[in-house]
């Protein structure tokens, strides 16, 4: 059965997680605008200078640029923290750190290396 939670701590717990949302919005847009900068300025060396950066470069900026837009549209949908396959909600320290993931570490494929 549920926990029944008084209206003050369900209050207390919206006002946390809204923060936390807060929190992430504001590091995904400090890192939208450093990656728009880092492909304008691959950009302009292109057009500035003889030695063009690598495909690869300019094609990580581009995904960079778009992994975080599109982290901001799920934000704006009320989809964002959680995995886009499985649904589980991503631990708020794996948003911490790559704010703009939209997998979990299961559904990513990742592994832990342990000691």
């Amino acid at each position: 059965m549920a926990e029944i939670r008084s209206p003050g701590l369900l209050m207390e717990e919206c006002r946390r997680y809204t923060a936390q949302l807060s929190e992430l919005r504001m590091l995904l847009e400090e890192r939208l605008h450093a990656a728009r900068a880092e492909l304008a300025r691959l950009c302009d060396l292109h057009d500035a200078c003889d030695v063009a950066p690598s495909a690869a470069r300019v094609r990580q900026a581009c995904l960079d640029v778009a992994a975080i837009e599109a982290a901001l549209e799920r934000m704006d949908r009320g989809l964002y923290g959680t995995c886009v396959r499985c649904e589980a909600f991503l631990p708020l320290d794996r948003l911490r750190l790559a704010p703009h993931v939209q997998q979990c570490a299961s559904c990513a494929g990742e592994t832990r290396m342990t000691a």
